[in-house]
């Protein structure tokens, strides 16, 4: 089990780099956060939600790994980015077959991680004063992944609590905090194995 790490995003945007960091400490909460009963104003806005679209330049069940000096790389799936350990642990991405229960799609992301900090993101544009629901479906066999709506260190972390078997992970955010990032990566640093499918972001309301 992870003891609290420094997590950075590096991202490229509009040919520069930024630098999103937090440090992130494990909470006690279940896999699964709980909502407030909540109304969805969006459908599902997560791209390449299912991962079924490949990185272009990396074919359906080939292996993309990347050991970084700087900055982040695309994942094997369209759309979304690896990211790893400010140690520069070596990372590893391929879409295969997908097992995930009620998935409408044939591929998954299976994500190998060196280290801690080792995962996927997605960027969230526009979301300022806005309210988010985010969950994953994962499986992890090695490590325990966490998930969380931002990039910075605010808002809620959902944890996984399985192993070798799938389990929905869900936060719930309020709009006092940044939600400007999907992120998806094993915190153990002896490293992680994992499986990831059926992402969605939905902007919400509250319910009755």
């Amino acid at each position: 089990m992870s003891t609290p790490n420094r997590f950075a995003l590096s991202r490229a945007a509009m040919g520069a780099s930024a630098l999103l960091a937090a440090t992130l400490a494990q909470a006690t909460s279940p896999a699964s956060i709980y909502c407030p009963p909540i109304g969805f104003v969006t459908g599902n806005t997560a791209v390449n939600a299912s991962f079924e679209t490949p990185d272009p330049a990396v074919p359906v069940g080939t292996e993309t790994c990347w050991t970084p000096s700087s900055g982040s790389v695309n994942s094997a799936a369209k759309n979304w980015t690896m990211h790893s350990s400010n140690g520069g642990a070596k990372v590893c991405s391929t879409l295969v077959p997908s097992n995930a229960p009620g998935g409408q799609g044939g591929q998954m992301l299976k994500f190998k991680a060196g280290g801690n900090e080792g995962g996927v993101f997605q960027s969230i544009p526009g979301t300022a004063g806005k309210t988010y629901m985010f969950s994953v479906w994962v499986k992890v066999n090695k490590g325990q992944v966490a998930m969380q709506s931002s990039a910075g260190n605010t808002g809620p972390v959902a944890w996984s609590t399985k192993k070798g078997e799938w389990e929905q992970l869900r936060v719930c955010t309020d709009s006092t905090g940044a939600t400007d990032t999907m992120v998806v990566y094993n915190q153990d640093p002896a490293g992680g194995l994992f499986y990831v499918d059926r992402a969605e972001l939905r902007e919400t309301v509250p319910g009755n």
